[in-house]
């Protein structure tokens, strides 16, 4: 009898087991997608990415003016400019930012992944040319942050509609 009772157990447990396996995975979230991934990607000549360069330069001057100071209770102020290294190009946020004239200076926020040129918490400087988002956040709202915005269109509705509430950010 032990040993009939022991089988029933084994089987349970390997039943539970393949049971367990052949459950659904939970689906990934934007966050640990990011996580595993380092960086979303879009490929080069993205036509909605493009898009999105053009607007944060169209609007720069804006994001200049409350740089600068022109928009009390605006803060956290970052670009993402481009890097290239060796035929590579990578995309990094730059925070801790001031500028003179055209000039920008700030800190790399992201670890590189591609280029290897740069390291996380450089100080580099960069002309406007280079800049392709900006972002600052103003009573509790991300403003800017476009090319975000184009690949959070990408993921699921509702994990990005959720990421959005989080970090205040509207995308139009």
């Amino acid at each position: 009898m032990r040993r009939r009772e022991a089988v029933l157990a084994g089987l349970a447990v390997l039943c539970l087991a393949a049971a367990q396996n052949a459950a659904p995975a939970k689906a990934e979230t934007v966050q640990q997608k990011a996580k595993r991934h380092g960086m979303a990607k879009a490929p080069a000549g993205d036509p909605a990415m493009l898009a999105a360069f053009a607007r944060a330069q169209r609007t720069l001057d804006g994001f200049v003016e409350a740089l600068d100071g022109g928009l009390p209770g605006a803060g956290a102020f970052s670009v993402k400019i481009a890097v290239a290294d060796r035929g590579k190009t990578e995309y990094f946020w730059i925070n801790g930012l001031s500028h003179v004239g055209s000039r920008f200076s700030g800190t790399v926020n992201n670890r590189p992944e591609i280029v290897e040129n740069v390291t996380f918490g450089q100080k580099l400087t960069f002309p406007r040319s280079q800049i392709r988002d900006w972002s600052y956040v103003k009573d509790g709202r991300m403003q800017g942050s476009f090319t975000t915005c184009v690949l959070l269109g990408r993921e699921d509705p509702v994990q990005a509609r959720e990421l959005k509430a989080q970090i205040g950010l509207i995308c139009e």
